[in-house]
């Protein structure tokens, strides 16, 4: 890695490249974009596709209904033909007659084929008597299952329809050409119509040639018929390969084949009343996407790309500039050296509320700067004050040392011992200026402010002190006992006109140095207890319940541990009086007297 120098020549960095918002923008851009015309492109060949295999489907439908409309009209009119076969003279002689001759059968015959004359694509007619008689019409030459026809399986369907027709492939397997050409069998039985009794079957083959002539009507080379069974009929013989038998009746069925070639699609319709199966074949030419589709994307695509160059446009004059040029100002505000406001031009939009807020913050950032710097001198100052008043103590310990002396050659042990406790007092007091001191010189100051007041009250006060050995350096605020102690004098024994106790106790608590000041004075009213806590205590109430120092010593031990539980207060009148600080540990070792000149 190589180290360049910028073009002021003052500092060297290492090289670090830019990407400007509008390169990232326009990366976002072309990139939303792309997936925007795949995703287009993508959904409009599946919608083609969709909308082809739609239309094959339709076409598909419609000519499998046309188709089947067209078998269905046929074979009506041959079961119209089947009732003028049954309802014929001749016929109904040969099913009559007790004896059977050749006359009254060929008389049958003639009398069928004056029917079919009017016909068509007839294949023959086969007339069964009840007693097994029959005849026969057509050229070709049969084989006929009389053992097949004997049996209930066969001839109980044609019972059930009680004249009805019913339509079966070669007879259902009863009647079949020698030469292994397919028939449509119209299967009908015979009743009389004055006895209403069975008096045989009618069996009319219709020749495949009919469904020929329906496949030839459509014009279509991709239809095919065949059987139920699969075997072909008409129409296109490839299609067979496509026939599943257990294809659901009554229900067009779309399979699509994808392989090597065109996509195709084969409809296939079995119908219910027949046993006939309608395949069609549907060939796609390919996938691509027709020429008008082509032409609304690419528009749309244009479209898309002038909507998102006039979008960049904009957002690069309303957003981009602006923040280049609020950059700039930043920039040479930061070469100034001194905080300054940005002074430009800016859009009534959400530019323009930064640069506002930036102007704001500078300005409150300058007012801080200028009161820091005061605050700055008066520290400076107040620390030349107490430089200056360090001389004081020195003069005064120094005075007292010299009173003490001439009080112990003069004999006067009660004054020299007075002076000592004081210089003893005031040295731990001013501790040079020390704002925390150790809870063993806290106690001393205690201590030695209690000898002092003995001397003044007597046997009035007697003082006790709980301090466990692991709390004596720990650090706490100076002189936050004296002004409790002084409390309990004059607002506790004094005013109850007795001797007294005051006792001082540290210890420890889970994460807490507890220290507490006892007395067994005249106490305070709950009242008192809750105006000294909440702050709201006057100044008279104060001289009279708690002293001047007590509201000062709780504001000071609240801030000092940031919490408003650090203090409370128990009491019951002309009882006892207890203080009890928390604070949190802070273990700091015990620093050196240095007032000991």
């Amino acid at each position: 890695m190589f180290m360049s120098k910028n073009s002021r020549g003052s500092r060297w960095f290492l090289p670090y490249r830019k990407k400007s918002l509008a390169a990232e923008m326009w990366v976002v851009i072309l990139t939303s974009l792309i997936i925007f015309g795949i995703a287009f492109i993508t959904s409009v060949l599946v919608m083609t596709r969709e909308a082809r295999k739609d239309s094959e489907i339709r076409e598909a439908e419609t000519l499998i209904a046309s188709v089947a409309g067209n078998i269905r009209s046929g074979i009506d009119s041959y079961k119209d033909i089947s009732r003028l076969i049954m309802l014929n003279e001749k016929v109904t002689t040969f099913l009559n007659a007790e004896n059977v001759n050749p006359g009254i059968v060929n008389d049958a015959r003639y009398g069928i084929m004056d029917v079919l004359n009017v016909s068509t694509n007839m294949d023959s007619v086969f007339i069964f008597r009840n007693d097994g008689a029959y005849l026969s019409t057509g050229r070709a030459e049969y084989n006929v299952n009389f053992a097949l026809m004997d049996q209930y399986t066969w001839f109980h369907p044609i019972l059930e329809k009680r004249g009805g027709a019913i339509i079966f492939m070669n007879a259902a397997g009863a009647i079949q050409h020698k030469n292994g050409n397919q028939i449509i069998t119209i299967a009908r039985s015979i009743y009389d119509i004055y006895t209403q009794q069975k008096t045989g079957i009618l069996l009319i083959n219709i020749s495949t040639k009919m469904l020929d002539m329906i496949v030839n009507v459509q014009e279509n080379t991709n239809l095919c018929i065949l059987s139920n069974d699969g075997t072909y009929l008409a129409g296109k013989q490839d299609l067979i390969s496509y026939y599943d038998v257990s294809m659901p009746q009554e229900t067009v069925l779309h399979q699509e084949l994808h392989n090597s070639g065109p996509n195709r699609m084969i409809s296939s319709y079995s119908m219910a009343d027949m046993p006939l199966v309608i395949l069609v074949e549907n060939t796609s030419a390919s996938n691509a996407v027709p020429r008008v589709y082509a032409l609304i994307l690419a528009l749309l695509m244009v479209a898309f790309l002038i909507a998102i160059a006039f979008a960049v446009a904009a957002v690069s004059r309303r957003i981009n500039q602006p923040i280049f040029e609020l950059v700039s100002a930043m920039d040479r505000t930061k070469e100034s050296g001194w905080m300054e406001k940005i002074d430009m031009e800016a859009p009534p939009n959400e530019i323009g509320t930064l640069v506002n807020s930036y102007n704001s913050v500078i300005d409150y950032l300058n007012d801080l700067f200028t009161r820091l710097l005061e605050n700055e001198k008066s520290v400076q100052r107040a620390q030349m004050r107490v430089l200056n008043e360090q001389i004081k103590p020195h003069f005064l310990y120094n005075s007292l040392a010299t009173i003490s002396y001439m009080a112990y050659e003069a004999g006067a042990n009660n004054v020299y011992q007075a002076l000592e406790t004081l210089a003893n007092f005031y040295r731990n007091f001013l501790s040079k200026g020390d704002r925390e001191i150790t809870v063993r010189r806290e106690i001393n100051i205690v201590r030695d402010y209690l000898s002092l007041q003995k001397l003044r009250y007597g046997d009035i006060i007697r003082d006790e002190y709980e301090i466990a050995e692991d709390t004596q350096d720990l650090m706490i605020p100076k002189l936050l006992l004296q002004p409790l102690v002084e409390n309990c004098i004059y607002h506790g024994i004094r005013p109850k006109g007795e001797e007294g106790i005051i006792r001082v106790s540290t210890r420890l608590e889970e994460e807490f140095l507890v220290v507490s000041v006892y007395d067994d004075g005249v106490g305070m009213s709950p009242e008192a207890i809750e105006r000294a806590m909440a702050g709201e205590m006057g100044a008279a109430e104060e001289e009279m319940h708690s002293g001047f120092g007590l509201k000062g010593t709780i504001d000071r031990i609240r801030y000092y541990c940031n919490s408003q539980d650090a203090v409370t207060i128990e009491s019951e009148e002309g009882e006892y009086t207890r203080i009890t600080f928390r604070i949190p540990l802070r273990n700091m070792p015990e620093e050196t007297d240095s007032c000991t000149e």
